[in-house]
Protein backbone atom coordinates (compact mmCIF):
# COMPACT_ATOMS: atom_id res chain seq x y z
CA UNK A 1 0.00 0.00 0.00
CA UNK A 2 1.21 3.52 -0.79
CA UNK A 3 2.68 5.65 1.94
CA UNK A 4 0.48 8.54 3.07
CA UNK A 5 1.92 11.83 4.29
CA UNK A 6 -0.15 13.94 6.72
CA UNK A 7 0.86 17.56 7.32
CA UNK A 8 -0.03 18.77 10.82
CA UNK A 9 2.26 21.78 11.39
CA UNK A 10 -0.40 23.59 13.43
CA UNK A 11 -1.38 20.76 15.78
CA UNK A 12 -1.98 17.01 15.45
CA UNK A 13 -5.34 15.93 14.03
CA UNK A 14 -5.78 12.49 15.63
CA UNK A 15 -8.80 11.59 13.52
CA UNK A 16 -7.01 12.32 10.25
CA UNK A 17 -3.90 10.40 11.35
CA UNK A 18 -6.12 7.45 12.31
CA UNK A 19 -7.78 7.42 8.89
CA UNK A 20 -4.46 7.76 7.08
CA UNK A 21 -3.01 4.91 9.16
CA UNK A 22 -5.93 2.66 8.16
CA UNK A 23 -5.81 3.62 4.46
CA UNK A 24 -2.03 3.17 4.24
CA UNK A 25 -2.06 -0.03 6.33
CA UNK A 26 0.39 1.56 8.74
CA UNK A 27 2.65 3.15 6.12
CA UNK A 28 2.23 6.62 7.59
CA UNK A 29 4.55 9.65 7.46
CA UNK A 30 3.69 12.87 9.32
CA UNK A 31 5.02 16.39 9.81
CA UNK A 32 4.35 17.94 13.23
CA UNK A 33 5.65 20.62 15.53
CA UNK A 34 8.54 19.74 17.81
CA UNK A 35 7.12 18.35 21.05
CA UNK A 36 4.21 16.52 19.38
CA UNK A 37 6.21 13.46 18.38
CA UNK A 38 4.67 11.28 21.09
CA UNK A 39 1.15 12.20 20.04
CA UNK A 40 1.86 11.34 16.41
CA UNK A 41 3.52 8.10 17.52
CA UNK A 42 0.32 7.18 19.38
CA UNK A 43 -1.58 7.20 16.09
CA UNK A 44 0.83 4.82 14.39
CA UNK A 45 3.15 7.15 12.48
CA UNK A 46 6.14 5.34 10.96
CA UNK A 47 8.18 8.45 10.10
CA UNK A 48 7.79 11.65 12.11
CA UNK A 49 9.31 14.86 10.77
CA UNK A 50 9.44 17.76 13.22
CA UNK A 51 9.87 21.52 12.85
CA UNK A 52 10.46 23.96 15.71
CA UNK A 53 7.88 26.50 14.53
CA UNK A 54 5.58 27.19 11.60
CA UNK A 55 6.86 30.10 9.47
CA UNK A 56 4.39 33.01 9.24
CA UNK A 57 5.04 33.33 5.49
CA UNK A 58 2.81 30.59 4.08
CA UNK A 59 4.17 30.91 0.53
CA UNK A 60 7.73 30.35 1.75
CA UNK A 61 6.56 27.40 3.85
CA UNK A 62 4.73 25.88 0.85
CA UNK A 63 7.91 26.15 -1.24
CA UNK A 64 9.95 24.40 1.44
CA UNK A 65 7.30 21.68 1.83
CA UNK A 66 7.30 21.06 -1.93
CA UNK A 67 11.05 20.39 -1.91
CA UNK A 68 10.74 18.08 1.10
CA UNK A 69 7.81 16.11 -0.32
CA UNK A 70 9.71 15.52 -3.56
CA UNK A 71 12.73 14.27 -1.61
CA UNK A 72 10.54 11.99 0.53
CA UNK A 73 8.79 10.61 -2.55
CA UNK A 74 5.30 11.10 -1.06
CA UNK A 75 2.47 10.71 -3.60
CA UNK A 76 -0.55 11.05 -1.27
CA UNK A 77 -0.54 14.20 0.87
CA UNK A 78 -3.28 15.04 3.38
CA UNK A 79 -3.85 17.92 5.79
CA UNK A 80 -6.65 19.08 8.11
CA UNK A 81 -8.76 21.84 6.54
CA UNK A 82 -7.75 24.47 9.07
CA UNK A 83 -7.59 28.12 8.04
CA UNK A 84 -3.81 27.98 7.67
CA UNK A 85 -3.70 24.71 5.73
CA UNK A 86 -6.49 25.88 3.42
CA UNK A 87 -4.08 28.63 2.39
CA UNK A 88 -0.93 26.51 2.23
CA UNK A 89 -2.22 23.42 0.41
CA UNK A 90 -3.29 25.18 -2.85
CA UNK A 91 0.14 26.84 -3.11
CA UNK A 92 1.80 23.50 -2.39
CA UNK A 93 -0.36 21.74 -5.01
CA UNK A 94 0.62 24.34 -7.61
CA UNK A 95 4.32 23.87 -6.87
CA UNK A 96 3.95 20.06 -7.07
CA UNK A 97 1.68 20.16 -10.15
CA UNK A 98 -0.72 18.04 -8.11
CA UNK A 99 -4.48 17.60 -7.97
CA UNK A 100 -6.08 18.88 -4.76
CA UNK A 101 -9.56 18.25 -3.38
CA UNK A 102 -10.50 20.66 -0.61
CA UNK A 103 -12.74 20.21 2.43
CA UNK A 104 -13.29 16.45 2.10
CA UNK A 105 -15.79 14.64 4.31
CA UNK A 106 -14.69 11.08 3.41
CA UNK A 107 -11.60 9.28 2.08
CA UNK A 108 -11.09 5.82 0.62
CA UNK A 109 -8.65 3.92 -1.56
CA UNK A 110 -9.31 2.38 -4.97
CA UNK A 111 -6.20 0.31 -5.51
CA UNK A 112 -3.35 2.84 -5.35
CA UNK A 113 -5.62 5.84 -5.97
CA UNK A 114 -7.14 8.06 -3.31
CA UNK A 115 -10.90 8.59 -3.54
CA UNK A 116 -11.85 11.96 -2.08
CA UNK A 117 -15.47 12.76 -1.22
CA UNK A 118 -16.79 16.28 -0.71
CA UNK A 119 -20.04 18.27 -1.13
CA UNK A 120 -20.67 19.64 -4.63
CA UNK A 121 -23.23 21.60 -6.67
CA UNK A 122 -24.41 23.79 -3.84
CA UNK A 123 -24.24 20.87 -1.38
CA UNK A 124 -26.96 19.03 -3.28
CA UNK A 125 -24.82 15.94 -3.77
CA UNK A 126 -21.61 14.30 -2.56
CA UNK A 127 -18.93 13.97 -5.26
CA UNK A 128 -16.29 11.22 -5.22
CA UNK A 129 -13.13 12.60 -6.85
CA UNK A 130 -10.03 10.84 -8.16
CA UNK A 131 -6.96 12.97 -8.98
CA UNK A 132 -5.19 12.16 -12.26
CA UNK A 133 -1.88 13.69 -11.16
CA UNK A 134 1.06 11.67 -9.85
CA UNK A 135 0.73 13.35 -6.46
CA UNK A 136 -2.77 13.31 -4.96
CA UNK A 137 -3.67 15.87 -2.31
CA UNK A 138 -6.67 16.59 -0.09
CA UNK A 139 -7.69 18.65 2.92
CA UNK A 140 -10.15 17.09 5.35
CA UNK A 141 -12.60 18.81 7.66
CA UNK A 142 -11.43 18.60 11.28
CA UNK A 143 -13.67 16.25 13.26
CA UNK A 144 -14.58 14.09 10.26
CA UNK A 145 -12.83 10.96 11.56
CA UNK A 146 -12.78 9.52 15.05
CA UNK A 147 -9.29 9.32 16.62
CA UNK A 148 -8.17 5.72 17.21
CA UNK A 149 -4.85 5.26 18.97
CA UNK A 150 -2.47 2.58 17.73
CA UNK A 151 0.24 0.53 19.41
CA UNK A 152 3.51 2.46 19.22
CA UNK A 153 5.91 1.03 16.62
CA UNK A 154 9.12 2.93 17.46
CA UNK A 155 8.98 5.44 14.60
CA UNK A 156 11.94 7.19 13.04
CA UNK A 157 11.95 10.80 14.26
CA UNK A 158 13.56 13.24 11.83
CA UNK A 159 14.15 16.87 12.91
CA UNK A 160 13.77 19.39 10.08
CA UNK A 161 15.25 22.88 9.99
CA UNK A 162 12.36 24.53 8.16
CA UNK A 163 12.67 27.19 5.42
CA UNK A 164 16.00 29.00 5.28
CA UNK A 165 14.26 32.23 4.30
CA UNK A 166 11.55 33.82 6.41
CA UNK A 167 9.78 35.28 3.39
CA UNK A 168 7.93 38.59 3.18
CA UNK A 169 5.36 38.06 5.96
CA UNK A 170 6.00 38.82 9.62
CA UNK A 171 3.64 37.84 12.45
CA UNK A 172 2.83 40.83 14.65
CA UNK A 173 0.52 39.15 17.17
CA UNK A 174 -1.64 36.08 17.72
CA UNK A 175 -4.76 35.73 19.87
CA UNK A 176 -6.45 32.44 20.77
CA UNK A 177 -10.10 32.01 19.76
CA UNK A 178 -12.25 33.10 22.70
CA UNK A 179 -15.05 30.63 22.06
CA UNK A 180 -13.53 27.78 24.04
CA UNK A 181 -12.85 24.28 22.71
CA UNK A 182 -13.79 23.86 19.00
CA UNK A 183 -16.86 21.72 18.30
CA UNK A 184 -14.69 19.29 16.34
CA UNK A 185 -12.95 18.39 19.63
CA UNK A 186 -16.03 18.14 21.87
CA UNK A 187 -16.92 14.77 23.43
CA UNK A 188 -20.54 15.82 24.10
CA UNK A 189 -22.58 18.19 21.92
CA UNK A 190 -26.04 19.68 22.44
CA UNK A 191 -27.43 20.89 19.13
CA UNK A 192 -30.56 22.92 18.49
CA UNK A 193 -32.68 23.36 15.38
CA UNK A 194 -35.59 25.51 14.27
CA UNK A 195 -37.78 23.58 16.70
CA UNK A 196 -36.08 25.43 19.57
CA UNK A 197 -37.90 28.48 18.29
CA UNK A 198 -35.85 31.43 19.53
CA UNK A 199 -32.52 32.83 20.61
CA UNK A 200 -33.77 32.57 24.22
CA UNK A 201 -34.33 28.86 23.69
CA UNK A 202 -30.70 28.49 22.62
CA UNK A 203 -29.61 30.29 25.78
CA UNK A 204 -31.30 27.51 27.73
CA UNK A 205 -29.43 24.89 25.67
CA UNK A 206 -26.21 26.81 26.26
CA UNK A 207 -26.83 26.71 30.01
CA UNK A 208 -27.23 22.94 29.95
CA UNK A 209 -24.16 22.60 27.73
CA UNK A 210 -22.17 24.62 30.25
CA UNK A 211 -23.29 22.34 33.12
CA UNK A 212 -22.34 19.23 31.14
CA UNK A 213 -19.08 20.60 29.77
CA UNK A 214 -20.55 20.10 26.31
CA UNK A 215 -20.30 22.04 23.06
CA UNK A 216 -23.27 24.01 21.73
CA UNK A 217 -24.20 23.39 18.09
CA UNK A 218 -26.98 24.39 15.72
CA UNK A 219 -28.53 23.46 12.41
CA UNK A 220 -28.11 25.78 9.42
CA UNK A 221 -31.74 26.92 9.58
CA UNK A 222 -31.33 27.90 13.23
CA UNK A 223 -28.17 29.86 12.41
CA UNK A 224 -29.89 31.55 9.44
CA UNK A 225 -32.73 32.53 11.79
CA UNK A 226 -30.25 34.23 14.10
CA UNK A 227 -30.72 31.83 17.02
CA UNK A 228 -27.03 30.90 17.17
CA UNK A 229 -23.75 32.16 15.65
CA UNK A 230 -22.25 30.57 12.54
CA UNK A 231 -19.40 28.96 14.52
CA UNK A 232 -22.09 26.65 16.04
CA UNK A 233 -23.31 25.38 12.67
CA UNK A 234 -22.98 21.64 12.09
CA UNK A 235 -23.51 20.18 8.64
CA UNK A 236 -22.29 20.21 5.06
CA UNK A 237 -21.82 24.00 5.13
CA UNK A 238 -20.64 24.09 8.75
CA UNK A 239 -18.51 22.01 11.10
CA UNK A 240 -18.12 18.23 10.99
CA UNK A 241 -18.14 16.55 14.41
CA UNK A 242 -17.72 13.07 15.92
CA UNK A 243 -18.56 13.28 19.65
CA UNK A 244 -19.30 10.38 21.97
CA UNK A 245 -22.79 11.84 22.51
CA UNK A 246 -24.86 14.13 20.26
CA UNK A 247 -28.15 15.48 21.63
CA UNK A 248 -30.30 16.86 18.80
CA UNK A 249 -33.00 19.20 20.11
CA UNK A 250 -35.71 20.38 17.73
CA UNK A 251 -33.72 19.23 14.70
CA UNK A 252 -35.71 17.63 11.88
CA UNK A 253 -32.75 15.68 10.48
CA UNK A 254 -32.05 17.10 7.03
CA UNK A 255 -29.43 15.20 5.01
CA UNK A 256 -27.08 18.21 5.09
CA UNK A 257 -27.10 18.26 8.90
CA UNK A 258 -26.74 14.50 9.23
CA UNK A 259 -23.62 14.65 7.05
CA UNK A 260 -21.97 16.85 9.65
CA UNK A 261 -22.74 14.67 12.69
CA UNK A 262 -22.72 11.19 11.18
CA UNK A 263 -19.55 10.31 13.10
CA UNK A 264 -21.32 10.63 16.48
CA UNK A 265 -21.07 7.51 18.62
CA UNK A 266 -24.52 7.91 20.23
CA UNK A 267 -27.37 10.20 19.16
CA UNK A 268 -30.32 11.28 21.29
CA UNK A 269 -33.14 13.07 19.45
CA UNK A 270 -35.74 15.31 21.11
CA UNK A 271 -38.56 16.46 18.81
CA UNK A 272 -42.29 17.09 18.99
CA UNK A 273 -42.82 15.57 15.53
CA UNK A 274 -42.83 11.75 15.75
CA UNK A 275 -42.23 11.59 11.98
CA UNK A 276 -39.08 13.73 12.05
CA UNK A 277 -36.30 12.01 10.01
CA UNK A 278 -33.85 12.43 12.90
CA UNK A 279 -35.59 9.59 14.77
CA UNK A 280 -34.58 7.19 12.00
CA UNK A 281 -30.97 8.03 12.71
CA UNK A 282 -31.01 8.37 16.51
CA UNK A 283 -30.11 5.67 19.02
CA UNK A 284 -32.66 7.07 21.50
CA UNK A 285 -35.61 9.37 20.90
CA UNK A 286 -38.00 11.51 22.94
CA UNK A 287 -41.24 12.70 21.33
CA UNK A 288 -42.59 15.77 23.07
CA UNK A 289 -41.91 19.33 24.09
CA UNK A 290 -38.15 19.94 24.13
CA UNK A 291 -38.34 22.49 26.95
CA UNK A 292 -39.93 19.96 29.30
CA UNK A 293 -37.02 17.55 29.10
CA UNK A 294 -34.32 20.26 28.98
CA UNK A 295 -35.81 21.92 32.06
CA UNK A 296 -35.80 18.54 33.80
CA UNK A 297 -32.16 17.96 32.86
CA UNK A 298 -31.23 21.44 34.09
CA UNK A 299 -33.01 20.77 37.37
CA UNK A 300 -31.17 17.47 37.82
CA UNK A 301 -27.83 19.10 37.06
CA UNK A 302 -28.46 21.98 39.47
CA UNK A 303 -29.38 19.50 42.20
CA UNK A 304 -25.98 17.86 41.87
CA UNK A 305 -24.01 21.12 41.94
Amino acid sequence: MKEILVLCPHGVDGGLLSKAYALSEGNLRVLVLEGEEQTAEGYGAKYIHTIKTTPPDEAAFAGWLAEKIQSWGSTIVLAPATIAMRNIMPMLAWKLNAGLTADCTALDMAGEDLLQTRPAFGNSLMASIRSLSTIQMATVRPGTFRPVEQKANEPEIIPESGPAETGKVRELSFTEFAGGKPLSQADVIIAGGMGVGSKEGFEKLAKLASHLGAGLAASRSAVDAGYAPFRCQVGVTGVTVCPRLYIAVGISGAVQHLAGMSGSEKVIAINSDPKAPIFGYADYGYVGDWETIIDRLLHLEEETL
